[in-house]
């Protein structure tokens, strides 16, 4: 049985807390729109009257005291719905900033709900927004769930078989796992989450990742700990530091323990639409797919930090179900994006530049480093959000790792994918890494400093590709190529959980 299959499908009612948030929709272009309120920030008199609405008086000075916690409201009520608790929590801090009853019997924290309802939804300069552009064109959506669906094409499968690669939707990273067995103490799932529409965290499906072999063997490396580099970006600047530098900087280093590390590494299919396509991206920028990872420690507490071309961040990991991974954008959490590299000269030119200075960097890298913590101390983990567990597989049952359906035929071997813009060439595209729009306020986590487990350190290193055609021979070659660059840094290959 699947280690997986516990955590898979939820109910759909547990879905959707800002489902409130939704149940009005606007048409636009002959397609019903879910509403997009403002997000202009209001003004000191657009505060006072949405309180003063509900029988609420206060002034200026009061406004200045309270006016955090109001954008936080508004925010949070923005991405989950009115009836999200994070907007309660909030309306409590102003009910107690403005001295206000909101104990047992007290109408205040409903009434200051539905202040932030009235700003978020009020039809004066706040509201005076573009409509939302109409649905993704249908070759993008076409295109989106061929790429998300690739693990159920035979001719792709036997292709993956063929060459001994491992296609998985859910990435088994574990730090600790008894011989033989999908149980262990220090179990990890990982997941990537693309996002049909950017603006929708919920239409997000599982990505398909490709290994170099299979979960339950979990062939890996060990790679010395100063080979990884993180890029810590700061004012603009980036600054380059070994592992052991920056698990130093944050308390999190261990005696024993950080001179090698465990890597395993693999490519991420991701659709990634066109210029033709244009796809769910925000109007004016280059088209892309927003994503985020998903990471799932069972029984552990891990700080995991992620790092792209653009940076890293850092985030507690717990255990009890999914959490998100996201990027921490000047305090605020934002998706990561897939762009076509040749759409991203901006990014492109950052990675030259970097590379000139002798800095590690690669456009398409993904690292997800996670570093075990302490089961003895209390720890706050980040709680950075939870995927669309319900929609993992579009609803279908399907195994985490794919098997190919018997032998393959001379000559087979290529997944043939609908893929019908002109300016489609064969093959996988290299991807460029960005980020997104911001989501929220970006909350890393507490209480780690000094928490370290003395355990091994487990790099994943996830390579970025989008299908531009179909899959071919000469797409695994370069994987090959990619794979052996890593085994060429290592000190030991093998599976840890079945001995050879």
């Amino acid at each position: 049985m699947n280690k997986f299959f516990p955590t898979l499908f939820v109910s759909a009612s547990l879905l959707g807390s800002g489902a409130a948030a939704w149940m009005c929709q606007e048409k636009v272009n002959g397609c019903f729109q879910p509403p997009r309120p403002s997000t202009a920030l209001p003004t000191d008199a657009q505060i006072r009257e949405a309180f003063s609405k509900q029988g609420i008086r206060i002034n200026g000075a009061e406004v200045s005291g309270v006016r955090a916690n109001v954008l936080l409201a508004l925010q949070e009520a923005r991405l989950h719905g009115l009836g999200n608790s994070k907007v309660d929590f909030a309306a409590v801090e102003i009910a107690h900033d403005l001295g206000l009853d909101s104990g047992a019997g007290s109408s205040t924290v409903r009434n200051l709900v539905a202040a932030i309802g009235y700003l978020l939804n009020q039809r004066g300069s706040l509201a005076h927004q573009p409509l939302p552009p109409p649905l993704p064109p249908p070759e993008w959506r076409t295109y989106f769930n061929e790429t998300v669906n690739l693990w159920s094409q035979p001719d792709f499968l036997q292709l993956m078989g063929r060459n001994q690669f491992h296609p998985v939707k859910i990435s088994w990273e574990d730090i600790g796992r008894h011989e033989g067995s999908v149980w262990g103490d220090r179990i990890s799932d990982v997941g990537i989450w693309v996002r049909e529409d950017e603006r929708d965290p919920s239409s997000a499906k599982l990505a398909l990742s490709v290994r170099r072999d299979g979960n339950f063997r979990d062939k890996v490396l060990m790679v010395p700990a100063d080979k990884i580099k993180v890029h810590v970006r700061s004012g603009g600047t980036t600054v380059e530091k070994t592992l052991p530098q920056r698990l130093q900087e944050l308390g999190l280093a261990s005696p024993i323990r950080d001179r090698n590390v465990i890597v395993s590494n693999q490519f991420a299919i991701v659709p990634v639409p066109s210029r033709a396509m244009r796809g769910a991206s925000p109007e004016g920028v280059p088209p892309r797919a927003a994503f985020t990872f998903s990471i799932f420690p069972y029984g552990s507490t891990n700080f995991v930090i992620t790092d792209v071309i653009e940076g890293s961040s850092d985030a507690i990991v717990g255990p009890g179900n999914h959490q998100l991974l996201m990027a921490n954008i000047n305090g605020q959490k934002a998706p990561f994006t897939a762009s076509r590299a040749e759409d991203r000269p901006d990014l492109l030119r950052m990675e030259k530049e970097l590379k000139a200075k002798g800095m590690d960097v690669d456009v398409q890298r993904y690292y997800l480093i996670q570093i075990p913590l302490r089961r003895d101390q209390a720890i706050q983990p980040s709680n950075l959000g939870t995927p669309p567990m319900a929609r993992a597989y579009g609803g279908a049952m399907a195994v985490m790792e794919c098997q190919a359906p018997g032998p393959v035929s001379k000559g087979k071997g290529e997944a043939k994918m609908a893929m019908k813009s002109a300016d489609m060439a064969a093959g996988l595209d290299k991807v460029a890494i960005g980020h997104g729009e911001a989501e929220g306020f970006y909350f890393a986590g507490s209480s780690y400093q000094g928490a370290r487990a003395d355990e091994p350190i487990r790099v994943t290193v996830v390579y970025f590709v989008t299908p531009v055609g179909k899959v071919t021979a000469r797409d695994m070659e370069s994987f090959t190529r990619t794979f052996a660059k890593w085994d060429a840094q290592a000190i030991w290959g093998g599976s840890f959980v079945t001995k050879e």
